[in-house]
């Protein structure tokens, strides 16, 4: 979900010591070449307020506008439509690099200092942009474009399974947030990690009981349920699992379409516990209740492109613009019925 491009022209960046300061200065001294307000073709000034480490190399940046604007129009229509991005930019080396807002805290509103966009990032080892915002310390200023809307929601969308690799959990976000809104919608999604860490205490819908109705002793040793574990503690100090941002914030999102929709299920998978997506993951998600009601059925892929490429094949750039390619990978050779692949 993250592309670079190279930024014709130098343009100012102004590093503060802290969120305030950060601010004061932006509107003290407001370049003449920035917006006051995110736009798709001209960058505007976020201060970093916050940095919340997810896991050794994943963090939640919160930015908030620099201006202390409201959030434009376009931010909120592109929170409706479904998968949006804004570009980040590098000022040393004139590269920009989109990235994915994460959803709205719920029950959040704008205050007197403007909105704030959040962003899952992973700092990858020799990723430039990556280590350059990793680096940055809170008051520090960062240049923001957009929104671009990557894939719109089709109005009568009924169903989406989505499979997600990684930090392409926050456009799977996106869209639990966007169908939350749609009446009668339900949402499956499959998230896939290479450690515990990346999903702390998120074990899904389905992962803690066996076919007996029981908890199989792996996973119950893993949560501290083992017999030579917790019943050998003190009543009182047994342990707790902790769950982590992102698992906190998936249980948010269930619960905030449950009014309106048919629900948000979530199934976590990490390779380190040799727990991955297989085909029959998928093909119980779109063989079973799915042939009920009518509208749109999706299956979404985002994450890493090796991860895209194994269940969809690669996307191809044509005339300078990406585009889906060919229906390749593992679900090429599934029979998905009317079930339309969407590669993100």
């Amino acid at each position: 979900m993250s592309r670079f491009s190279r930024i014709k022209g130098p343009r100012p960046l102004y590093i503060c010591a802290a969120a305030g300061a950060g601010v004061a200065a932006y509107r003290f001294l407001k370049p003449e070449s920035l917006n006051a307000s995110l736009h798709p073709h001209d960058f505007a000034p976020y201060i970093l307020v916050d940095k919340q480490s997810v896991s050794s190399t994943n963090a939640i940046f919160t930015l908030h506008d620099g201006f202390g604007v409201p959030e434009p129009d376009s931010v909120k229509e592109a929170r409706r439509r479904g998968v949006w991005s804004v570009q980040a930019k590098q000022p040393q080396l004139q590269i920009a690099r989109a990235y994915t807002p994460l959803p709205s805290k719920p029950n959040e509103s704008d205050d007197e200092d403007g909105h704030s966009l959040r962003f899952l990032i992973r700092q990858e080892t020799g990723g430039e942009m990556s280590t350059y915002l990793h680096r940055l310390l809170a008051g520090s200023t960062i240049e923001l474009r957009g929104p671009t809307v990557e894939y719109e929601l089709p109005p009568d969308v009924n169903e989406v399974l989505f499979l997600a690799g990684g930090t392409g959990i926050a456009p799977a976000m996106q869209v639990a947030e966007a169908l939350s809104r749609s009446t009668g919608s339900r949402m499956h999604l499959l998230w896939a990690n290479r450690r515990r860490e990346e999903c702390e205490g998120g074990f899904g819908d389905e992962a803690l009981f066996d076919t007996s109705g029981q908890q199989p002793s792996w996973w119950r040793n893993l949560l501290g349920l083992g017999q030579d574990s917790n019943q050998a503690l003190p009543v009182g100090t047994q342990k707790v699992v902790s769950k982590g941002l992102i698992v906190r914030e998936l249980e948010a999102l269930k619960e905030r379409g449950q009014s309106a929709t048919r629900g948000l299920h979530v199934q976590y998978y990490v390779d380190d516990e040799r727990s991955f997506i297989k085909p029959g993951d998928v093909a119980k998600r779109i063989h079973t209740e799915s042939s009920e009601g009518q509208g749109s059925r999706l299956i979404l892929i985002s994450g890493p492109d090796g991860f895209v490429e194994y269940w969809a094949g690669k996307k191809l750039w044509v005339d300078g613009r990406e585009v889906q390619g060919p229906l390749g990978g593992v679900l090429a050779n599934m029979d998905l019925k009317n079930w339309q692949v969407v590669k993100l």
